[in-house]
């Protein structure tokens, strides 16, 4: 159902937007590599953090006016999120990205156009598997042990707010620099005591992740 509804509202976006640029405006689109930062997050006696990760994802961009644009990203990130609750969780995970942004680029200097961007979206985390990892005993006895407890795919709403810069190498490619910000509610994959779990891990606390990136854009 979501992903339906992001297909046709990227449908109605591109049909306006192509109306709108036979008088103004351009496209871009861009494809991207970031390292995915966590900043943890306490509450209910849990720490939740996450390992470092990476992050794929591609961008849409509408230039409407000289400064102002819109963006449409998607992308997918892989770490583990950690819940430390007495013992050491690790829950592998995939977080898929659909957001927007308004961007405003304030000036163009030489071969360079600065940017900062706002906007929202979801993050979609898809758990591939759990484990707790435990103190090591001796060498060669191992200390992870996976375990199910019943975590499921959770969908947050994230604010997303970055900025960064353009560098143009030709008429029609570019390589971007930017740093994307991501705010969320720190996912807990609906484990928790309240549903009949032993284990809980939602801190009902905020999420925050970083993602510096560098990519490589096409103008048309």
């Amino acid at each position: 159902m979501l992903r339906s509804a992001w297909v046709l509202a990227a449908v109605v976006f591109l049909l306006a937007s192509l109306a709108l640029s036979q008088d103004a405006g351009h496209f871009d689109a861009s494809f991207n590599g970031a390292g995915v930062f966590t900043k943890e997050s306490d509450g209910n006696g849990i720490k939740q953090s996450a390992t470092a990760g990476s992050n794929y994802f591609g961008t849409f961009r509408f230039k409407f006016k000289p400064k102002h644009s819109f963006i449409f990203d998607y992308g997918r990130a892989k770490n583990s999120q950690v819940y430390q609750t007495g013992f050491d969780f690790h829950v592998l995970t995939t977080i898929s990205e659909y957001s927007g942004a308004y961007v405003y680029s304030p000036l163009q200097k030489g071969r360079f156009q600065p940017f900062v961007l706002v906007g929202g979206g979801v993050l979609r985390f898809n758990p591939r598997s759990t484990w707790v990892v435990l103190p090591d005993f001796a060498k060669n006895v191992p200390n992870r042990v996976q375990i199910n407890l019943n975590a499921t795919k959770q969908t947050e709403l994230a604010f997303l707010y970055g900025a960064g810069v353009d560098y143009r190498l030709s008429p029609r490619f570019a390589v971007r620099l930017q740093y994307r910000g991501f705010v969320y509610r720190a996912p807990d994959f609906k484990v928790t005591t309240a549903s009949g779990g032993a284990v809980s891990f939602f801190t009902g606390s905020n999420g925050h992740m970083a993602e510096p990136s560098i990519g490589l854009v096409f103008r048309f």
